[in-house]
């Protein structure tokens, strides 16, 4: 929640999904769904951010990610492609906002 309030706060509209299946639904059928920010670290055993982009991308290749983690080496072993950020915590509201920013700009 700390990180849609750091959203929210910078004018972005924002929806949390408590569940991986609610983000891919989210993503899936949100026409203004335009950027995936998510941690790797989900607390299942069976799926972590990464699966939850992939499964994302099957429908809309092109969306953007913002992938954050408190275990930097799980960020370092990911090869990032062009439309994809990644934020190691702690980090700083203005950090976010400019990867999700840059993002969002590129993908317009």
């Amino acid at each position: 929640m700390v990180m849609v309030e750091m959203l929210e706060e910078e004018g972005l509209t924002v929806r949390a999904a408590a569940s991986p299946a609610e983000a891919r639904a989210a993503a899936g059928t949100a026409p203004g769904c335009t950027l995936l920010v998510t941690d790797i670290d989900l607390g299942l055993m069976e799926e972590d951010g990464f699966d939850v982009a992939a499964a994302i991308r099957q429908a809309r290749p092109r969306m953007p990610v913002v992938f954050v983690s408190g275990r930097p080496w799980l960020l370092d072993a990911h090869p990032l492609a062009p439309h994809e950020r990644k934020l190691a915590k702690p980090f700083r509201q203005a950090e976010l906002v400019r990867a999700v920013q840059e993002l969002l700009r590129d993908a317009h």
